[in-house]
């Protein structure tokens, strides 16, 4: 079992986010954060999160590649997630500041190591806090490189600005699960983000109504990296668990709330 690491420890390995990359957030949805951790300590991380894949499962275990920084054995996923630097980080993202005049403490609401083998699928174009079901916005999703990751690799992508949207529908339990398809025009309207390379201890971070992404993994290497989300103190989210991924929307029945008018045709 690794130990934790002290406050400094970790002020050593995760540098602060400046200025411009908070107004590039707030501006586009997302940012890249390059060499956001040292190289090192991203080696570490996959590391110990490799350990943990290939211990022999225990019938009933959990995922082991899920909730490391709450796992007593996955030091040093806590001790970087929970630290000071991370949550002030995040918090200055979030800016809740903004309109309440203090900042929001923020919830751990998830984290996960993501192997995505050679010829894995790509992920569908969605928003998270639209699957997730939270009754605000200021939940941000954080992706870190544990190697290099090509674009060919299946690096995510984002819609630029598609925060400002709003929630533009859950697409996990729909036949039409990819919102490019859903919205045609959302790419010619806004803008999707330039192809991405990765180095080790790179990091993007996207707000969770920005709709992202990303292609197959066309290569014969595995793509790995960190995922760790937090969401604001005061967020409330359906049944009061964050795990709606994908939950079931129905429409209102037509009996009880008709449609009103049809658009015609251009």
């Amino acid at each position: 079992m690794g130990e934790a690491l002290t406050e400094r420890e970790i002020e050593a390995v995760l540098r602060e986010v400046t200025d411009e990359e908070v107004g590039f957030y707030q501006e586009f949805g997302w940012v890249m954060m390059k060499q956001l951790v040292a190289p090192e300590f991203a080696t570490e991380l996959q590391r110990v999160a490799q350990e943990r894949r290939d211990r022999p499962a225990k019938e009933g275990a959990a995922n082991p590649a899920v909730h490391l920084a709450l796992a007593e054995d996955a030091e040093p996923y806590r001790s970087f997630m929970f630290s000071e630097r991370m949550s002030h980080n995040a918090m200055r993202l979030v800016n809740k500041r903004r309109l309440k005049g203090v900042d929001v403490p923020l919830r751990y609401r998830m984290d996960m190591h993501i192997l995505k083998p050679p010829g894995a699928a790509g992920s569908t174009y969605h928003q998270d806090s639209a699957e997730h079901g939270s009754d605000r916005v200021g939940e941000l999703q954080f992706w870190l490189a544990l190697d290099e990751v090509t674009a060919e690799m299946g690096a995510m992508r984002f819609v630029s600005r598609s925060h400002r949207e709003g929630p533009l529908g859950s697409v996990f339990n729909d036949d039409r699960g990819n919102l490019l398809e859903q919205y045609p025009n959302l790419t010619s309207v806004l803008e999707l983000s330039p192809p991405f390379h990765y180095q080790l201890g790179d990091c993007t971070v996207h707000h969770g109504y920005t709709v992202h992404g990303g292609p197959d993994n066309s290569t014969d290497k595995p793509r790995l990296s960190y995922l760790f989300s937090y969401s604001p103190e005061d967020t409330r989210y359906w049944n009061g668990t964050a795990a709606n991924w994908g939950a079931e929307r129905k429409r209102l029945d037509d009996t009880a709330n008709p449609i009103i008018l049809k658009p015609s045709g251009d």
